[in-house]
């Protein structure tokens, strides 16, 4: 929850450093829809943090109480990664991709209604961990394609680095949700190594977007 509100934290100092640099260039360039655009989009990754922040906080509380509660979770896995897909949805130029992101969202929130999450009894399994981080993993690799096709948009390190992110992330999670699936269905003690490094590479994931924002805030202000 920690690196959340940092992630939170740093995301609002860029924008202001985002601001105190724009501020000295022409203010057409100020006032054009490309950087409103951008602007926009980084408000939408402060909302995929604080979404995740809340869901944690619920998730802790409900943990705390001895409460397995399908319904939270698939709240959290409906509406949590929407700000993260809409920022590679606005920075996506081919249309076929775009269509493709809704319809992989589509699919998970099918998932969901599929195998009963919306039950507040229902209890979340592994399977859920596989479907979610296959989602991630595909758009970010579809967002990852496009964004190397127009290397020359503005703000185009940020952009890679989010994608990276995102990519990296899903990938080192699907492989591990796989091993950790695997001994679930075959009866074998769960690895203890394999699932603290489940949740190093989450901490890691969050933590991402912390030194995205910094470093990104440092170089504006290194230029301005």
């Amino acid at each position: 929850m920690a690196v959340n509100s940092l992630g939170i934290i740093s995301a609002v100092i860029y924008l202001v450093q985002l601001k105190k640099s724009s501020n000295k260039l022409p203010e057409a360039w100020r006032k054009s829809s490309t950087q409103k655009k951008f602007n926009f989009s980084i408000y939408l990754l402060m909302l995929f943090l604080l979404l995740i922040l809340i869901n944690q906080v619920v998730l802790y509380y409900l943990a705390s109480h001895h409460i397995d509660n399908g319904l939270a979770f698939s709240i959290c896995f409906t509406f949590g990664p929407i700000p993260l897909f809409a920022f590679m949805f606005m920075h996506t130029h081919s249309r076929w991709k775009r269509y493709s992101y809704i319809a992989l969202h589509a699919t998970l929130i099918g998932f969901l209604i599929f195998k009963g999450y919306a039950n507040p009894f229902g209890a979340p399994n592994i399977s859920i961990s596989l479907i979610l981080n296959s989602v991630f993993f595909l758009i970010a690799l579809l967002h990852l394609t496009d964004l190397l096709m127009h290397s020359k948009t503005d703000h185009f390190k940020l952009k890679l680095k989010i994608s990276l992110v995102v990519l990296i992330f899903a990938l080192l999670a699907s492989i591990l949700s796989t091993v950790h699936w695997f001994d679930i269905s075959s009866g074998n003690p769960v690895n203890f190594a394999s699932f603290l490094i489940q949740n190093i590479n989450m901490l890691l994931f969050y933590f991402s977007f912390v030194f995205v924002f910094v470093s990104e805030s440092i170089a504006l202000r290194r230029r301005g």
